[in-house]
């Protein structure tokens, strides 16, 4: 008798267990998953600490699912692949859009037909590809020049608003102090990340990646010219010698350790550089910021990147997943995250400056809370450039990216530059 009633328990236990297990993993089903880059990334630190409204004001609950960027492409390709994909919506770099469109949903049919025009036009274009836009710019970068304020002031010099005055500063930087006058970064890789800086000198100088017919151009003798003009950072000693090796996050340390004057990259790190713990004494709160600078007799052109958010064509909730980007993408909820950030209202890792509606680049409560950056953005953005938008541009940037790394440890431009056109154009071709 006991034995039968320990049976019976047992067997009661095994089926609550069973059902509860049933129930979890539907309750988890029924959440809209979104998958973002690891890194502690303050804006969707944000986003994920907010879902909660989201979840309050529609009843849709929200789970945020973290990959890390080196796996990123790869991962969401996989996903897609396998038509059952664990989340409805993710973050990806810019380029890998066209690499990724069969797999993600065309949203231009779910917009209101206004939607896409509070965007600058140029964070928009990097998420069309074939006239179908796939994803929503709600975070994105401008280029900018950021320098040590202390360091010109007293040196008695001005901000470069061309290249030349650059090197100018450059010179006189390193003539008077113990520091590196800019810290670029060559190192091969991470989806082309040494191309950035190397494209704004390209397209200031009237150089084209590819032309219109999407044949490689940039060994051009203008392209060539510009190439080895930002070389010379480094045959000139403007830049340090470890340079070469650099990604833009070592980039960005040899900056806050305080062994540079200049920098260039994304204007997300101007807050970075001024306020975090990891930036030397002398560093926080002396860096300054300006736009890229010109060619002498040439217009301003800068470089953006963006890393848009897109729906998974084989998600089983896009209704929700829609309900979400229109409740992220309200300017009101893009103001509060950055003005809550500029008031210390959230924690460090939730702090964010990303601003990309054109209603708060020029909204004056931000910029005045903001030192003017996000006009100085909003600059950025109207003068901007894009890296062109093909399924094989994953492809292409490596063959450039191990080519501007070459160039860096002393091989000849034209003939690596050529090299390289010669790659592309049969990888294109296939």
């Amino acid at each position: 008798m006991k034995k039968r009633m320990l049976f019976i328990l047992l067997l009661t236990l095994v089926s609550l267990l069973a059902a509860c297990s049933l129930n979890n993993a539907e309750s988890e089903e029924d959440k809209l998953t979104i998958a973002v880059t690891e890194g502690n990334i303050g804006q969707f630190n944000q986003w994920k600490a907010r879902s909660s409204e989201f979840t309050e004001e529609t009843g849709i609950e929200v789970e945020f699912i973290g990959i890390p960027y080196e796996s990123l492409l790869d991962r969401i390709l996989a996903e897609g692949i396998s038509g059952k994909p664990t989340f409805d919506l993710v973050t990806h770099l810019d380029v890998m859009g066209p690499s990724l469109s069969t797999f993600l949903e065309p949203l231009n049919e779910y917009a209101d037909a206004d939607f896409f025009d509070r965007f600058p036009d140029s964070i928009v274009e990097l998420s069309t590809f074939e006239d179908k836009i796939y994803s929503v710019p709600l975070r994105a970068n401008a280029q900018i020049l950021l320098y040590r304020k202390d360091v010109f002031e007293d040196l008695g010099i001005d901000p470069p608003k061309t290249w030349e005055d650059l090197e100018a500063a450059g010179d006189i930087i390193t003539e008077e102090t113990d520091m590196s006058a800019i810290t670029p970064y060559f190192k091969a890789g991470k989806n082309g990340q040494n191309l950035s800086i190397w494209a704004t000198y390209l397209w200031g100088n009237g150089a084209e990646i590819l032309d219109e017919n999407n044949q490689p151009v940039f060994n051009s003798p203008e392209g060539i010219a510009a190439t080895e003009q930002y070389i010379d950072l480094l045959r000139d000693g403007l830049a340090p010698k470890g340079a070469v090796s650099f990604d833009e996050q070592e980039s960005r340390t040899h900056f806050k350790q305080g062994r540079s004057a200049m920098w260039i990259g994304w204007w997300w790190v101007y807050s970075d550089f001024n306020e975090s713990d990891s930036s030397a004494e002398e560093v926080r709160g002396n860096v300054g910021f300006t736009t890229v600078p010109t060619w002498e007799g040439r217009e301003q052109v800068s470089g953006i990147s963006t890393f848009p958010i897109a729906m998974m064509e084989s998600s089983k909730k896009k209704e929700e997943a829609w309900k979400f980007i229109e409740w992220l993408s309200r300017p009101e909820n893009e103001k509060s995250i950055v003005m809550d950030s500029l008031e210390d209202k959230v924690p460090a890792d939730q702090f964010s400056t990303d601003i990309v509606q054109l209603e708060n680049l020029r909204d004056e409560e931000l910029n005045e809370a903001g030192d003017n950056l996000f006009n100085i953005g909003g600059d950025s953005f109207e003068n901007a450039k894009i890296f062109p938008t093909l399924r094989e541009w994953p492809q292409v940037s490596t063959v450039l990216s191990r080519a501007i790394s070459d160039i860096a440890t002393g091989e000849d431009a034209k003939t690596e530059l050529d090299a390289a056109a010669e790659e592309i154009e049969r990888l294109l071709e296939d």
